[in-house]
């Protein structure tokens, strides 16, 4: 059964750097363009990944314009999945990635992606408080952290994690529908194609990748990259035995 089969909407949590890019054509091959939000934008690509970003925009959407939606996706909390207008939530995925691992993929796309740090080193834009505070700092456990009545639904967001964030972030990874891991791609994909009936290509498929030099990243950084995220690094583990746990 394909999704145009039945009126589900879904939601993908698309966190930054976890494979989310080369999940598009999975998805164009179950949804028109016109049933995915974001919306193509007249502005082109950078209003896109504006809108892309902003689950703040979503949520404020009249109820009529939000129907017009089957999927949405986006770099946004899990609580924007929450706040849309509809009684029966969308179903929602998300796909996980090492966390330091996905930091070095992250600086290692700001040196290619913006002028002003293509000649400094990765501990450079590290530092940056910007980058770090809303793109690294705990940042998978943060998507998943930001409570239901929050403002700051804008996937860069600084939102300081705590204990008891964590514990929320937890409990609301738990309530997704299917949780998957970058390290497992397949079995992610395989996921999807059980539990919503979708078709899933079967060659690979990837974009938006880069490299980094990895083996050249130095080992202080690696180290401080643990310390600085260590409740993000207690999520993920978590989410390595949930995604074990649901087999």
């Amino acid at each position: 059964m394909s999704s145009s089969d039945n009126n589900d909407r879904y939601f993908f949590i698309h966190i930054q750097k976890t494979a989310g890019t080369s999940m598009r054509r999975h998805l164009l091959a179950n949804f028109t363009r016109e049933e995915m939000y974001p919306p193509v934008q007249e502005g082109g690509m950078m209003d896109f990944l504006t809108t892309y970003l902003a689950g703040g925009l979503l949520v404020a959407l009249p109820p009529e314009v939000q129907s017009r939606f089957r999927l949405f996706h986006g770099h946004m909390p899990y609580a924007t999945s929450q706040r849309l207008c509809f009684e029966d939530k969308p179903k929602t995925f998300t796909l996980l990635r090492e966390p330091v691992a996905r930091t070095i993929s992250v600086l290692g796309q700001k040196k290619r992606q913006r002028k002003e740090l293509a000649n400094a080193s990765l501990e450079d834009i590290y530092n940056d408080p910007d980058i770090f505070k809303g793109q690294i700092l705990n940042h998978q456990a943060k998507i998943f952290a930001v409570p239901d009545d929050s403002d700051l639904l804008a996937g860069f967001n600084p939102y300081p994690v705590d204990a008891q964030g964590l514990a929320r972030a937890k409990s609301n990874l738990a309530r997704v529908d299917v949780v998957g891991l970058q390290s497992n791609m397949p079995g992610f994909l395989a996921d999807l194609g059980r539990s919503f009936g979708w078709t899933i290509l079967d060659e690979e498929v990837r974009e938006n990748v880069g490299t980094t030099g990895s083996d050249d990243i130095p080992q202080s950084l690696r180290d401080r990259i643990v310390e600085d995220n260590a409740l993000e690094m207690e999520f993920y583990q978590y989410a390595v035995d949930l995604v074990a746990s649901r087999g």
